[in-house]
């Protein structure tokens, strides 16, 4: 009779526990899935493919190596030469936690320093200096805000910066043709997710 109780209390143990288990919201709860690819996974072509990037820029174009480790918390740079003309393009990302911030001076700085490069050059034209043979082949360039993302600059005749209108990062675009930085960068902001943004990942909102 004792051995029947005992079996009869744990069947009973038994039964509470599978109910507890089936009714806890813990152990129903999905993971919530999380937007963000680490920084030392990030792939460029899974912004810009080499064949949409040799038809945008009119060559065929080839991944080369960056020439500056990245900052921590951020990708490799996205660098190309462009066969035949030899141009060389690169385009970066920052999305770490300070990027506005971090974008905002970097705006200030371009805008500043392209200006600065004007006045000098157009100075040195009135005094009738004329620029070597080792010196610049055109004359700087001021900066221009453009229509990408959520707010972007051409700057200095050869960049432009923009801050992504979804997802939490800025964006530098590199290359020597202006119109081409433009279309550029707004195939790289089209593409550029919350979802694949190369920064660490995070629950959706």
């Amino acid at each position: 009779m004792r051995g029947t109780s005992l079996c009869l209390v744990c069947v009973l143990a038994a039964c509470k526990n599978d109910g507890a288990a089936a009714t806890d919201p813990k152990t129903n709860e999905q993971p919530r899935k999380l937007a963000g690819v680490y920084p030392d996974q990030f792939k460029c072509e899974s912004i810009v493919t080499l064949d949409a990037l040799s038809q945008l820029l009119g060559g065929t174009v080839k991944p080369t190596e960056p020439q500056f480790a990245p900052a921590k918390g951020t990708p490799r740079q996205c660098t190309y030469a462009v066969d035949p003309s030899g141009d060389a393009w690169m385009f970066d990302f920052d999305c770490r936690d300070d990027y506005k911030q971090r974008a905002d001076a970097l705006f200030e700085q371009y805008r500043q320093t392209s200006a600065e490069n004007v006045a000098a050059y157009q100075h040195a034209a009135d005094a009738g200096i004329k620029p070597s043979d080792a010196g610049p082949v055109h004359a700087p360039e001021g900066s221009v805000e453009v229509a990408v993302g959520a707010k972007a600059l051409d700057h200095h005749g050869q960049g432009l910066i923009f801050i992504d209108d979804d997802a939490p990062c800025y964006v530098r675009v590199v290359g020597p043709d202006a119109a081409r930085r433009l279309e550029l960068a707004k195939v790289i902001a089209r593409n550029l997710t919350f979802a694949n943004a190369p920064m660490t990942p995070r629950p959706f909102p």
